[in-house]
């Protein structure tokens, strides 16, 4: 039975209008550093690139910062990492790394609360380099300029008055004009947790 109160008043708590912060969370700038997991869908069709199991990705990470420009409508600024390791070295190709800018419009739904949900759009540079060695086993290096567009959902919860936590949600749509380990669309879903901090 008090397990039940302490849910109600936390649903409250979270649906309160008027952050932590003193104001909407739409106006306050922050900078923030994520963690998830991206899984474009070609590498995930080709056996030897698959994102899990022996290949392993590593998680995607990035870190950027959030600018108001409207009273609803935000500028967010990333750059971030993320690669594929530890590949069978009978081929040719044994990591690739992507290093991804994005420049995103977030459009919050309910600012004016400690639980505030938004969509977000925007485009996408990407820079990767794919390590591979030649017949006769010298290591070389090759490097990919790529371009893409985002579109996804989430929400922030400001749990003090300069720190919240956020979940996120993207579909990346991504491709290179010249393929990355004989791979040239790199487009797929990607979940995140974020840690804000708000000044």
């Amino acid at each position: 039975m008090k397990y039940r109160w302490v849910c109600i008043l936390l649903i409250f708590w979270l649906a309160g209008t008027g952050s932590v912060l003193g104001k909407d969370m739409s106006e306050c700038w922050s900078v923030f550093l994520e963690l998830g997991n991206w899984q474009p869908h070609s590498l995930n069709d080709e056996p030897r690139f698959s994102s899990f199991g022996a290949a392993g990705a590593t998680p995607y990470v990035s870190f950027g910062g959030y600018i108001p420009i409207f009273s609803e409508l935000g500028l967010k600024i990333s750059i971030g990492y993320w690669s594929v390791r530890e590949l069978d070295e009978i081929e040719s190709v044994h990591s690739l790394v992507l290093h991804p800018v994005h420049f995103d419009l977030k459009h919050w739904l309910v600012p004016d609360s400690r639980l505030a949900a938004y969509v977000i759009y925007g485009g996408c540079m990407y820079w990767g380099v794919e390590n591979e060695s030649d017949p006769f086993g010298e290591r070389l290096q090759k490097a990919r300029l790529g371009w893409g567009v985002n579109l996804g959902a989430g929400f922030d919860l400001a749990l003090f008055r300069n720190f919240g936590i956020g979940m996120t949600f993207h579909y990346h749509l991504s491709r290179f004009s010249h393929p990355l380990g004989g791979v040239d669309d790199f487009s797929g879903p990607k979940i995140g947790i974020e840690s804000h901090f708000f000044f």
